[in-house]
């Protein structure tokens, strides 16, 4: 963006977010106490089953027994609790990427052409190019 700057081609910076995975974290639910968690973690590890307590977020004092990154394993995973007397649970994690984009302005495109990207390309090495429509322009239901 200073690279455009210095070239008077005005642009912003806009942060994307995107889902790249999800894991499936199959666990038991909360329990009235931490006492009570840890009851039935030892029991569990009794069984030889991997597990811990979780410690924070909205799922205190419930049982972590295990993450997936395919559903079918976590699927797999829930039958086996279940027929061992269980009633686990499983919560989709979403994977997330953040993705920056160099907006250049309308004014500063005629001066963005292929001779300043192959500059710009040299200089930052992965950097991509992609042409968009204008947003806001011929929106439907809005006339002025």
């Amino acid at each position: 963006m200073q690279r455009l700057l210095s070239l008077d081609v005005a642009s912003s910076v806009e942060q994307v977010e995107r889902i790249v995975a999800t894991d499936y974290w199959v666990y038991l639910p909360p329990l009235a106490s931490r006492q009570a968690s840890l009851h039935q973690l030892r029991e569990l590890q009794a069984k030889k089953i991997d597990s811990y307590v979780i410690t924070q977020g909205d799922l205190v004092n419930g049982i972590s027994l295990g993450v997936f990154s395919r559903a079918e394993p976590a699927k797999a995973a829930m039958q086996h609790f279940r027929d061992a007397g269980y009633e686990p649970m499983v919560r989709e994690l979403s994977r997330v990427r953040h993705d920056y984009w160099v907006k250049v302005a309308p004014e500063g495109a005629r001066l963005f052409d292929e001779r300043l990207m192959g500059i710009l390309a040299r200089s930052f090495p992965g950097l991509q190019h992609q042409q968009k429509e204008c947003e806001g322009v011929a929106s439907p239901g809005r006339l002025e």
